[in-house]
């Protein structure tokens, strides 16, 4: 059983360190890690020194790196302009956010600073992680891909060789291609008062995922699997090969990208494979790091393109409540921070036009995602 570990991390050395000891202490066989680490260099070469013991075993690059290493081996490969230009999106060597704010920039209202602001507003999550599959395809032609968030630690491996060991069983007549985990909240145990995701905004966009959210940092659960949930943690998630070569990270998406995988995964193999949610699979989570005050003001416009662009891929277009309760929010918060104003009406036109406008130009490209980066990966793995 060939098995990667897969952890995309930025200037968290000291967590990254204890995360690979913990992944190399399981004990799992033919195990290997891809560590697509973007830190500053003195934090990258403290976590290349970490390595060297493991240095057979270990892939470690910045998502700069494999790009250029992505972009090089497109130009060898026969694929149509087409399949390469989408292929470029789904690593980020294009930007679909940085395309859709440049033809923003065209109009008087979004010149400069607000262009800064929205172009500087994606994540790139989904990116990374494609990457990350394709250096572990590429390097270690791994059977199954762990993916492990860099703040997180395995505590108990035998969880994870458990819910490893799923793969490929049979649950209410499906085969069990994939697995998420859960979370243990280590900041749950050093506080007392009330579990932050006890009282969640209810600005979900299907139903059940905050209830799912709740449960996911709850270590107690009655039952062991759970069958198709509405979210996977993407920070405790195995793929088997038929999903990873055939299925990559949304790119149109700059946040949530797990929830965005679990919703494409049901849409394409809902019918007759199977994602499970194992319970006992659970990862220790550091949840203590707060966020900036910018990055917080950055997630806001991340939330609102990512839930206006997953209703429209599920085709559930009007959203009434969360239109509702963002649209009150804004102009409240403009009335309390006129020195913010321009950012506030900026949320407010991303999502009453601009976020729409995003999500019917790039929504209906991901089928065409879909087939391309299968003629890719299978080209790597092969």
């Amino acid at each position: 059983m060939k098995v990667t570990a897969v952890v995309i991390t930025r200037d968290r050395p000291l967590q990254v360190k204890r995360l690979i000891h913990s992944v190399f202490h399981s004990k799992i066989p033919s195990l290997s890690l891809v560590l697509i680490d973007d830190s500053t260099r003195e934090n990258f070469d403290s976590i290349e020194e970490t390595l060297l013991s493991y240095k057979d075993i270990c892939e470690h690059k910045s998502s700069l790196q494999l790009k250029k290493e992505v972009k090089s081996v497109l130009e060898r490969m026969v694929l149509t302009a087409a399949q390469k230009s989408f292929i470029e999106t789904c690593v980020g060597l294009e930007s679909p956010y940085l395309e859709f704010a440049e033809s923003l920039s065209k109009i008087i209202l979004f010149r400069e600073s607000v262009f800064t602001l929205l172009s500087g507003s994606f994540g790139p999550y989904s990116t990374a992680r494609n990457l990350g599959i394709y250096c572990a395809c590429k390097v270690f032609n791994p059977e199954k891909i762990v993916f492990l968030d860099d703040d997180c630690y395995i505590e108990k491996p035998e969880r994870l060789i458990a819910a490893l060991q799923l793969i490929g069983k049979r649950m209410d007549g499906k085969k069990i291609v994939a697995v998420s985990g859960l979370y243990e909240d280590l900041s749950r145990t050093m506080r007392k008062g009330r579990h932050p995701y006890e009282e969640l905004a209810p600005t979900s966009i299907l139903t059940g995922m905050n209830s799912f959210l709740k449960r996911s940092f709850l270590i107690r659960q009655q039952r062991r699997l759970v069958l198709m949930p509405y979210h996977a943690l993407g920070g405790a998630l195995i793929l088997s090969r038929k999903v990873f070569v055939s299925l990559p990270f949304d790119p149109f998406i700059p946040r949530g990208e797990d929830h965005a995988y679990c919703v494409d995964f049901k849409s394409r193999y809902g019918r007759n494979l199977a994602i499970v949610r194992d319970n006992f699979f659970v990862v220790r989570h550091n949840l203590r790091a707060e966020q900036t005050p910018n990055l917080k003001e950055i997630n806001v416009l991340r939330d609102i393109f990512r839930f206006v662009y997953l209703r429209f891929k599920v085709r559930q277009y009007f959203i009434p409540y969360f239109t509702i309760r963002w649209t009150l929010n804004a102009l409240f918060r403009i009335f309390l921070e006129p020195s913010k104003g321009k950012r506030r009406l900026l949320e407010l036109c991303t999502l009453l036009f601009l976020a729409r406008i995003y999500a019917k130009r790039n929504v209906g490209k991901f089928s065409d995602i879909v087939e391309a980066w299968e003629s890719f990966i299978k080209r790597i793995v092969t």
